[in-house]
């Protein structure tokens, strides 16, 4: 295991690729050279075949969608895509989050156009939503600040899938709120249109995040971006999903062992103590053994792990705070698992939701889906972790190479000229007044202020030779100093008064300068051509990622 520090760009327009996106092609080329050599058994059915079955479903579920939310799917089929026939796969939470992730949508698409290939987009709606608001800036009083402004009001934690609007006044209404809050500070901000597209789906059922993502997707069909989108949810409903699931499932104590082993050697290198960053360790209870897997219940959706006992021929599976399985399996590691696939199909007429977690579903991604996928920054970081496990319980099969990639752009909010170098020269100057007093002095002096500035410049000059004798000299000196420093006193206080206001400064610009802020917010004159220059196939220039 390699550490790699993936650092976000810090300029406005900032692009970081690793590799550079010009290295796209190449890299598709070597994952399906790859894909072509895999010979994994996936309990009874090879590697290709599950790849070709994995595909085909997901477009057929993409299809689906699409056309329940009412948007035109590509032209291609991405069963049997044009050219090269790959597949250029990205993902992410269905939430409003910032243009360093949208970002991939975008070059997702740009990437597919270059290959002839197909981009498909994963709405990773099994994540549980870290907020009901978004961070929104204003100027009051001439200066700038932020709040947050909620769209909804949440109860517990359900999954994005089971996650519906508690409060459709204070979603509908949430624009205004945001536009009255920025007061005319963004002209043109994505807000209006995005909000308009969410409107659509007040009477469709959707849950939230598909409300968000349908509206996102919309969107980018405006800008004439027409990628395959699907909730991963619905993939994971999937027989070829099921056939991947049950081999893992085959071989959890094996699969056990190698994610605690690799989790421990990841931690020890980046000298992590927290238990549970990146992941937890997946724990024994007994003859139960832990899954990577999330799984809850319909009208219950409070995500727990999934809990396996296995025996000779078959295992049990229970949600992690039942005592009863809900369901048994006639697996084992030697066995075909038609059955058991077939079994585990049945699991959504049952109300019982198995999904993936971070890095199985990177994984399962990885390894079936794509021929390329563009992590952001966060998911490189997870699947540094996730490499050495597929790696290993793959049975040394090198993981296919991944394209890591983010954006930084700014709001384009008023900014004053205070810098961080100006901040320490301040901060110089205030020093060498307290220090030196009598080097800073302007006009006539007392006679005993003149006798204390002869005397340190005498102290200064001598050179005791023993260690009590430097601690006297420094004592003296430092009671000089303090002696002298009303004469200096307002200038300090001057100083420090411009050090509080140009701090206030340096935060006001840290705010317009942070690239967290939501793409809602962001204007639509700046944001779509900075984005959409991405779709097209060409050489754009990279950040490199920074060894550690």
């Amino acid at each position: 295991m390699k550490g790699t520090r993936l650092r976000a760009p810090s300029t406005d327009g900032g692009l970081l690729a690793t590799p550079p996106l010009d290295q796209a092609a190449a890299l598709v080329d070597a994952n399906q050279a790859w894909a072509s050599t895999w010979r994994h058994d996936f309990q009874g059915r090879p590697a290709d075949w599950l790849r070709q079955q994995v595909r085909r479903q997901a477009a057929a579920e993409s299809r689906a969608y699409l056309a329940e939310i009412g948007v035109e799917p590509p032209a291609a089929r991405i069963e049997e895509p044009a050219g090269r026939g790959a597949w250029i796969v990205t993902g992410h939470q269905p939430e409003l989050y910032h243009p360093g992730v949208w970002v991939k949508n975008f070059a997702a698409a740009g990437v597919a156009a270059g290959e002839g290939a197909s981009a498909l987009n994963l709405i990773i709606d099994d994540d549980i939503p870290k907020s009901s608001s978004i961070r929104v800036p204003a100027l009051k009083n001439g200066r700038l600040s932020v709040r947050r402004i909620e769209f909804d009001r949440w109860e517990g934690e359900a999954p994005y899938e089971d996650l519906p609007v508690r409060d459709e006044e204070a979603f509908a209404s949430f624009p205004t709120r945001v536009r009255d809050e920025l007061d005319g500070l963004i002209a043109d901000p994505l807000i209006d249109r995005f909000w308009t597209e969410v409107a659509r789906y007040r009477e469709s059922g959707l849950p939230l995040g598909l409300r968000l993502a349908a509206a996102r997707r919309r969107v980018e069909a405006s800008w004439g971006i027409s990628n395959f989108e699907v909730p991963f949810s619905r993939i994971c409903q999937t027989e070829g999903f099921a056939w991947f699931a049950c081999h893992l499932l085959a071989h959890l104590a094996r699969f056990q062992t190698i994610h605690n082993r690799a989790l421990l050697e990841y931690r020890e290198l980046y000298k992590i103590r927290s238990k549970n960053h990146p992941v937890s360790a997946l724990r024994r209870e007994g003859d139960w053994m832990e899954a990577p897997f999330w799984t809850w219940r319909a009208g219950r959706p409070r995500r727990r792990p999934l809990m396996v006992r296995q025996d000779a021929h078959s295992m049990q599976l229970r949600i992690a705070d039942e005592a009863e399985p809900f369901l048994e399996l006639p697996l084992s590691p030697e066995r075909e698992a038609c059955c058991a696939v077939e079994r585990l199909l049945e699991l959504p007429a049952t109300g019982v939701r198995l999904r993936t977690r971070a890095l199985t579903t990177t994984m399962f991604s990885r390894y079936l889906l794509s021929d390329l996928f563009i992590h952001g920054i966060g998911g490189a970081k997870y699947d540094e972790l996730g490499d050495v496990v597929a790696r290993r319980f793959f049975q040394d099969a090198e993981p296919p190479g991944f394209l890591t990639l983010s954006l930084t752009a700014w709001l384009g909010l008023p900014e004053s000229p205070a810098t961080p170098r100006s901040l320490a020269e301040i901060d110089r100057q205030i020093r060498d007044l307290e220090y030196n007093p009598d080097l800073n002095l302007s006009g006539p002096q007392s006679d005993a202020h003149r006798d204390l500035i002869a005397e340190k410049r005498s102290v200064v000059a001598a050179e005791p030779p023993t260690h009590e004798g430097r601690v006297a000299r420094f004592r003296k000196i430092r009671a000089i100093n303090e002696a002298l420093r009303p004469l200096v006193a307002d200038r300090i206080e001057v100083l420090k008064g411009e050090r509080l206001a140009m701090v206030e400064e340096l935060e006001e610009n840290r705010l317009a300068r942070s690239r967290e802020y939501a793409v809602v917010l962001h204007s639509q004159g700046r944001l779509r051509p900075l984005l959409t220059d991405l779709a097209r196939p060409a050489t754009v220039p990279a950040i490199e990622a920074v060894e550690s």
